[in-house]
């Protein structure tokens, strides 16, 4: 089982589609971390449809106590931001 960071509405704006599971960067105060996207109802996301989903970061610990409900933060490949997610609800304490 998975200990997942956050929730989210997650939004796809620059991308044709992506899947669940997909781990694009994500922009945290400055700092790039991966993180794994679980979506919950569809297994593909396309270009711009949003979902409600689950986020797993990579390293939560070089940026705790950071994320709060409501916060937005985008999602990138490489330099090119792809989309966006709403923070609904944070799940990991630290």
């Amino acid at each position: 089982m998975i200990n997942y960071d956050i929730k989210a509405q997650i939004f796809l704006t620059d991308k044709d589609k992506c899947f669940s599971g997909y781990r694009p960067a994500h922009l945290i105060n400055n700092y790039l971390t991966t993180g794994i996207h679980t979506y919950i109802g569809v297994d593909c996301l396309r270009k711009g449809e949003s979902t409600e989903g689950y986020i797993k970061f990579i390293s939560p610990e070089f940026y705790p106590h950071t994320i709060k409900v409501g916060d937005i933060i985008i999602f990138q490949e490489d330099s090119k931001t792809v989309g966006h997610i709403e923070v609904l609800e944070v799940l990991n304490d630290l």
